[in-house]
């Protein structure tokens, strides 16, 4: 069936001159997805990191179809549905970090599509926030070599693009301030240094906390992310948190910055908010960002709207999402899950192509020495072949399956993957 209309259609990723034949798969469950041949997969990274819960979740199935009949979307100027507004309250409450005892809230919930559209209303935001205060100077955003922030122009500006994917529109992309995260005291001091030096020009530093996932599943410390984020107040320059891809317990915390007593200006969130049902993500602010925008006309407010923002069925299924959330012990199943990286991958960094093992949360990784994409191609071939759904990339194999995943399950993936190395 896939054969007849493949002609139409254009992968992610993908060079399509070469490209093959996706497997088409005819159902899912739990951790797993059943292709149409009968082959059964263990899915290891969760659907681009989003089914934290497995698929089709009960509770959030029944609950998408309860909105379904009554309203699946309305638009948001003017109306509004409910899912939505109760949405916003308890994100409000499920983010706020009891570590930050300064008590910074995020307060304020601005909804798009996906995580590249929440990046894109952050950056409006920060630098609308410094227009609107007549700081017409603080144009630029700092960000990190090896991030990753979507795909769409403004994101793009904001990743790698000498060494990124990105990196043949350098010229056409915005200017942004693009440095080292730094990895000790000596690198703290250079960072500040930098911040002083290009303060009067930046409006905001984004990054990944703990995890930058795409730019090849780097990690740092989080004693590290609460200094970058105190020099950044010293210096009037706000701290936007994109955490699309490592929120919602995938680092053993509700949230990264978790890990820390400090809470950002702006926190990005996507993929996992609703299970992986839907798309939907959210940019919250902090009060203080928010009155900025508060005036007696139209000016100084945010003009921006997705046609389906606060769509109520995405936001019936992050309701939803939440709910399991808050019953369940999320942070002993993470720990669980790093528990079984820990004793099943141990030993393999002595191979003679293996870099190094990392493990943070229910996110493990292996960096090799010397691999090329051909080689990384054929790896993804053979992992195929035992059944499990892994995509090595750059110069990494990793896991990042749903949240939810039984411990026989997690063997049987990371057994399959170490004997495909």
């Amino acid at each position: 069936m896939l054969k007849k209309y493949f002609s139409h259609i254009w992968l992610p990723y993908t060079q399509m001159k070469m490209a093959k034949l996706p497997f088409l798969v005819k159902k899912t469950k739990a951790c797993n997805f059943i292709l149409d041949n009968g082959d059964k997969y263990i899915d290891g990274i969760s659907s681009w990191w989003s089914v934290a819960h497995g698929y089709n979740h009960p509770h959030i199935e029944k609950t998408i179809k309860k909105q379904l009949k009554k309203l699946p979307h309305i638009m948001f100027a003017g109306l509004a549905n409910e899912p939505a507004y109760k949405l916003a309250a308890r994100l409000v409450k499920f983010v706020k970090n009891d570590k930050d005892k300064k008590g910074q809230i995020l307060n304020r919930v601005f909804y798009s599509d996906s995580g590249s559209t929440a990046v894109e209303v952050a950056l409006k935001i920060v630098l609308q926030y410094f227009l609107n205060k007549g700081q017409e100077n603080k144009t630029k955003i700092i960000a990190f070599h090896n991030s990753y922030h979507g795909d769409t122009l403004g994101g793009m500006s904001l990743s790698d693009t000498k060494n990124g994917m990105h990196a043949k529109f350098s010229k056409l992309l915005p200017k942004q301030l693009i440095t080292k995260i730094p990895e000790s005291k000596s690198d703290l001091d250079k960072f500040a240094n930098f911040i002083a030096k290009n303060k009067d020009k930046s409006a905001a530093l984004i990054i990944e906390p703990l995890i930058q996932c795409a730019g090849g599943m780097k990690f740092h410390q989080a004693e590290i992310l609460a200094e970058i984020v105190k020099i950044c107040k010293k210096n009037d320059i706000l701290t936007i948190f994109d955490e699309c891809a490592v929120g919602f317990y995938r680092t053993g915390e509700k949230f990264a910055f978790h890990h820390t007593n400090i809470t950002p200006d702006i926190l990005l969130i996507g993929k996992a908010l609703t299970g992986g049902f839907l798309t939907l993500a959210a940019t919250m602010t902090s009060e203080k960002i928010y009155k900025a925008f508060l005036a007696n006309s139209l000016d100084k407010a945010l003009m921006h709207g997705p046609t389906f923002m606060g769509n109520a069925l995405a936001c019936s299924a992050a309701n939803a999402s939440l709910d399991l959330f808050e019953r369940y012990d999320y942070a002993t199943k993470t720990a669980n899950i790093a528990d079984i990286f820990a004793a099943e991958l141990t030993g393999l960094e002595t191979s003679e192509n293996i870099k190094e093992i990392r493990i943070k949360g229910a996110v493990a990784v292996i960096e090799f020495k010397q691999i090329s994409w051909s080689e990384i191609l054929i790896m993804r071939e053979k992992l195929i072949t035992e059944k499990i759904w892994l995509r090595p990339f750059a110069n990494v194999l990793y896991f990042m399956p749903p949240l939810t995943i039984k411990p026989k399950e997690l063997k049987k993936l990371i057994q399959a993957a170490k004997k495909v190395l």
